[in-house]
């Protein structure tokens, strides 16, 4: 059923006439050679806005493709991941993690990466949170936060330095 039948409760009248009607009234003659030239009109309008709503939507998109074996950066909301840099602003955490290898090109927008071994996200992604690795110099790799099986983080520090305490969330984290 079609959400016009749904609403109103009977089929919706069919718009579509033959082109070559003959009538002996003339008003009628006029009004199917005037709703026929509007029709047209209405498709032509339609297809010059879908024209201009796909160039500007175009304008905004990158074209990318990477091959198996590259190297690309992860992107992850950095506001979800507070294992990275527990910070009271989290715009300034990390944004990208990697880099990582492409394994396998699933479609044309997903690729599936080899991440490691302990991370217990999805490792396919669209192509959009991809960002190739340019170059051959080394950058501190950022790995991916490791998770309980209840969804926590697991934040293990190599040395502590000093401690202190910070109020989140009317709870003291230390």
């Amino acid at each position: 059923m079609t959400p016009f039948q749904a609403l109103y409760g009977y089929t919706p009248p069919h718009m579509a006439f033959p082109v070559q009607v003959t009538t002996s009234v003339a008003a009628v003659q006029d009004y199917l050679q005037a709703r026929d030239h509007m029709l047209q009109l209405l498709k032509e309008y339609l297809l010059h806005s879908q024209h201009r709503m796909k160039h500007f939507a175009d304008l905004k998109r990158i074209n990318r493709s990477f091959f198996v074996g590259d190297l690309v950066f992860l992107k992850i909301q950095p506001h979800r991941q507070s294992s990275v840099a527990l910070r009271t602003n989290m715009k300034l955490a990390a944004k990208y993690f990697g880099p990582f290898e492409v394994v396998q090109r699933i479609g044309d927008v997903a690729y599936k990466l080899k991440l490691l071994v302990g991370s217990r996200i999805h490792h396919v992604f669209h192509v959009s949170q991809l960002k190739n690795k340019i170059g051959q110099h080394l950058l501190p790799s950022l790995a991916l936060p490791l998770v309980h099986s209840a969804g926590t983080f697991i934040i293990t520090p190599i040395v502590v330095l000093d401690s202190r305490y910070l109020i989140r969330d009317a709870t003291t984290v230390p």
